[in-house]
């Protein structure tokens, strides 16, 4: 008998090809197809999360993604998307059964729509990736569902979006549980606009985000700007302040400050860079929550340095499921202030980078150093086609953990490629 696993993406592949079938018939020509993939591969490997060396912590593991999508234009401007796969941790013993594995499901889609109405605006619907910023990201490997009016043009672009971040009743309401509540939805609605300036060298996006469920309402306003305005010298800028009150009645006050620097300099490959990240804690004595989190609880990019998101490979791995989540029970990436300097060398296909981290907590009852941590990462193209890469950290704790504490050391290796 099969594995679940090879039935249910035979099962994914023939759902996706009906959806596409489906389309067809509703136009005279036939649909011009495309298709592609991706896949990559982690071996995550950390020690001492515990700070401690009497204890034997540790643990390696494989993070696995394969995913296959279907284009289809079917002109005047429509057009859909369907992937299927799978991601997760893989180790299911192929006669015993024992271990984990991940199951194959639609990760995203959606139909899309451009120049409407013959104008410069595009419509889609169904689940979809998002991403925004550093902060506003749905993790990369499952869509959400949802809706999206966008306008763009050579100076000037704006995405207005509503998203169901969970189904809270759905189907299995329908004619079942009457007179009973149905759970609340969790929405996020929001835009994001993008000018272009100097020659589109630099955008600037203002932006708001409004997330419900039931009586909990926080509202999120934000400005960001990135670019490249002279040669050699690339930045990032972002601040954010939230608004809206949850259930309780309780305002939310957090506050993001990002800014990014780096400069190459001139006839070397060598690049020099600075950050700063900070990312607000509530402070007990006052009667509103300044805890800082994201719309969508998703992780904090730090710019996919490392070809994952989060800060120092040490510190990721001491994340809640190694994704960097700035959720407000995320108790290491909430609350956080992070200063961070780097040093890269080009050799051409071979990237190498150094990085620096000091980590430490806004609000914290008694220290708030968390400590340093010092990485390295290296990246390699093959033929232009594959990625491999590696990255470690080595972290050094401070006395937000107590005192008399051992280092931790944490990183990762990976490979991937898409076709």
């Amino acid at each position: 008998m099969p594995p679940k696993g090879e039935i249910m993406l035979k099962k994914m592949f023939v759902v996706g090809l009906l959806i596409i079938f489906a389309a067809t018939l509703s136009f005279a020509d036939n649909p011009k197809i495309e298709h592609h993939g991706l896949f990559y591969i982690y071996s995550f490997s950390w020690k001492n999360a515990d700070f401690n060396k009497d204890t034997d912590d540790g643990d390696q593991h494989y993070y696995l993604h394969g995913d296959f999508s279907v284009d289809a234009d079917f002109g005047a401007g429509v057009s859909s998307k369907v992937t299927f796969g799978a991601w997760g941790t893989y180790g299911k013993h192929a006669i015993t059964g024992g271990g984990p594995e991940s199951g194959v499901a639609l990760r995203e889609v959606y139909l899309n729509i451009d120049k409407l109405f013959d104008t410069p605006l595009s419509f889609s619907i169904g689940k979809q990736h998002i991403c925004y910023g550093d902060q506003v990201f749905d993790g990369g490997e499952d869509g959400f569902m949802g809706a999206k009016l966008s306008y763009g043009s050579d100076k000037f672009g704006l995405d207005l979006f509503s998203y169901r971040l969970e189904e809270g009743g759905g189907t299995d309401w329908i004619g079942t549980n009457i007179g009973t509540e149905v759970p609340d939805d969790w929405n996020l609605h929001g835009l994001w606009a993008t000018a272009k300036l100097m020659d589109s060298k630099v955008t600037v996006s203002p932006y708001g985000f409004y997330r419900v469920k039931g009586d909990d309402k926080p509202m999120w306003l934000g400005l960001r700007s990135d670019g490249s305005p002279i040669n050699g010298l690339n930045y990032a800028a972002e601040f954010t302040t939230m608004m809206g009150e949850d259930a309780a009645k309780v305002d939310y006050k957090g506050m993001h400050y990002m800014g990014r620097l780096g400069y190459t300099l001139p006839a070397m490959p060598l690049t020099v860079g600075a950050a700063y990240v900070g990312l607000s804690g509530d402070d007990p004595d006052t009667g509103e929550n300044e805890l800082y989190e994201s719309p969508t609880w998703g992780p904090y990019t730090f710019g996919f340095y490392k070809d994952w998101p989060g800060f120092g490979p040490a510190h990721l791995l001491r994340t809640a499921y190694g994704f960097s989540l700035l959720a407000p029970w995320s108790d290491m990436v909430a609350n956080l202030n992070v200063i961070n300097g780097n040093v890269g060398y080009n050799f051409g296909k071979v990237n190498v980078r150094v990085d620096l981290f000091n980590y430490e907590k806004n609000q914290a009852t008694a220290s708030s150093k968390m400590g340093n941590e010092i990485a390295l990462m290296l990246k390699y193209n093959y033929n232009d086609t594959i990625t491999f890469g590696a990255t470690g950290g080595y972290w050094t704790p401070g006395k937000y953990f107590g005192d008399d504490l051992d280092p931790m050391l944490g990183g990762y290796l990976w490979t991937a490629i898409g076709f």
